[in-house]
């Protein structure tokens, strides 16, 4: 196994300098070629962020991003709103309710009295 380890960095060694001998002997080869360069202005704008185009996105997507968070927390308050008034809308109708049942109950009482005064006047 320790042969096999020692072969294979051997090998391992040669290559990576057959590699490196190989980069730099193409390094030293010249060739002459023959370049055209046409008359062409090339205007250089700086980065792309010194650009005005890119300063009116930025503005954009905060403004999006603004309105977004701002408008987003409205939507919990009013169905906590609406939770709330359908409560005092039950509350106040089960009151009513209590106070219909409680005067029928007395007109109730207040008629059997009032047949019981009528029998008794009899």
């Amino acid at each position: 196994m320790k042969q096999l380890s020692f072969f294979a960095k051997r090998a391992a060694i040669f290559f990576v300098g057959l590699f490196a001998s190989t980069i730099g002997w193409a390094q030293d080869l010249s060739t002459e070629i023959d370049v055209e360069i046409e008359d062409t202005v090339v205007i250089d704008e700086g980065p792309f962020y010194a650009q005005l185009w890119f300063w009116v996105v930025i503005g954009v997507v905060f403004l999006l991003l603004l309105i977004v968070l701002l408008r987003g927390g409205g939507g919990k308050k009013k169905i906590v709103k609406e939770k709330a008034v359908k409560q005092e809308t039950k509350k106040v109708e089960e009151s009513q309710e209590s106070k219909v049942e409680s005067q029928e109950a007395k007109t109730e009482v207040d008629k059997a009295d009032a047949d019981k005064s009528e029998k008794k006047a009899n």
